[in-house]
């Protein structure tokens, strides 16, 4: 080899040791997150890099994903790493102007949960009665709720205080005369006049199948739109129709409401009884049943003898007053409209009563629900209980 070939290969040689001999000087240190500490949301990264010579850049990695990148000292940076409760490793690279580089990384655990306690606020809607009228005047310390017997901590305490979510379920079916169809667009233009601006109602007409249906507005002049144009036609099918309002109230917020209408009994349901009982205990609504024609008459049907008949009436009479609600029966289709300003009145004059559960497992047991007022004789109305899931 030549001299000059000599002088070159010394002179590469010399690069690279001095490459590495930087390289080997490179260290990057975790200053933020530390080892083992669980991180949500935005997060600073903090890394602390030494180096023989000045850095060009550090790179960032969260999970092998690059996030960030730092050219100007002192290398922090912010990054939002989700609210995800899991395990994550945090990765910095560093690079010299040479093309040197050294990396550092750090893992952060998840939280470890043990016991998790699912709270769910159970909210009560109470009628007080004093003499047959309805008492306005008391506090929350004159309440006691008990929960299987357990006395409970009320939370919340209010009167009329959370707005409506209503759905008004009117039976027009073919027995309901014009006559009794005009009653019941009365009976719900009544009820929607009085709702406040953050109430919000739906109204269903039904019989055996739906033949009209609102969405939920806080506009009356909607609601109140949907009521012409109808005629009675078909059965009944009350269990279908009002397991369908219990399921869309679940969703909604609110004191919610199902107000009933029907002139007969319960024909043409493909949904039993029992499981119309099961979804009024395990939601939150409270159902209001007009009924039309005085009390239920045995009846035998296609579907049903009398034994079975009666075994849906009274699951549905069940639901009502496991519900927090009564029925109110009417003798005839022009007393529709008091009746609706009854329960609207009735609605307006509750008091609202939250507590969370001591004793709740999520087992899906039957919890009953005594609410006594301290030192009086009132009477008092509101849900029996509750399936606790």
């Amino acid at each position: 080899m030549s001299g000059r070939g000599r002088g070159a290969a010394l002179a590469v040689a010399a690069l690279l040791l001095g490459a590495g001999a930087a390289g080997a000087q490179m260290n990057v240190q975790f200053e933020s997150p530390v080892s083992e500490q669980p991180v949500f949301g935005p997060t600073e990264v903090r890394v602390k890099v030494q180096a023989g010579e000045p850095v060009d850049r550090v790179e960032y990695f969260v999970n092998g994903k690059p996030v960030a990148v730092s050219k100007i000292p002192p290398f922090n940076v912010t990054v939002d790493v989700g609210d995800d409760n899991t395990e994550r490793e945090f990765r910095a690279v560093a690079y010299t102007r040479s093309g040197a580089s050294a990396a550092g990384a750090v893992k952060t655990y998840a939280v470890r949960v043990d016991d998790v306690l699912n709270l769910k606020l159970r909210t009560l809607f109470v009628t007080v009665a004093r003499g047959g009228r309805r008492d306005l005047a008391l506090d929350e310390k004159d309440f006691q709720i008990f929960d299987n017997g357990t006395a409970q901590d009320v939370v919340t305490f209010g009167r009329d205080e959370l707005p409506l979510t209503a759905v008004l379920l009117l039976d027009t079916s073919e027995s309901m005369s014009e006559e009794d169809l005009e009653a019941v667009r009365r009976g719900a233009r009544a009820f929607t006049n009085g709702m406040k601006p953050l109430d919000e109602a739906m109204v269903t007409l039904f019989s055996d199948r739906m033949l009209k249906a609102t969405p939920f507005s806080s506009d009356p002049k909607a609601l109140q739109a949907s009521l012409s144009g109808v005629k009675a036609a078909g059965g009944t099918a009350v269990n279908d129709f009002l397991y369908m309002s219990l399921k869309l109230l679940e969703a909604r917020q609110g004191q919610r409401v199902v107000v009933l209408f029907s002139d007969g009994s319960d024909v043409h349901s493909v949904v039993p009884g029992d499981d119309l009982l099961w979804k009024a205990r395990t939601g939150q609504a409270m159902i209001y049943w007009i009924q039309l024609g005085g009390k239920h008459q045995s009846f035998t049907s296609a579907w049903r003898d009398y034994e079975a008949n009666d075994h849906e009436y009274n699951a549905l009479k069940r639901a009502v007053n496991e519900s927090g609600g009564r029925i109110l029966e009417i003798e005839r289709a022009d007393q529709l409209e008091g009746a609706f300003q009854v329960v609207l009145q009735e609605l307006r004059q509750q008091y609202a009563l939250g507590y969370y559960p001591s004793n709740g497992k999520g087992d899906g047991s039957w919890h009953k629900i005594d609410v006594k007022v301290r030192g009086l004789g009132d009477k008092v109305r509101t849900r029996e209980g509750y399936v606790d899931n």
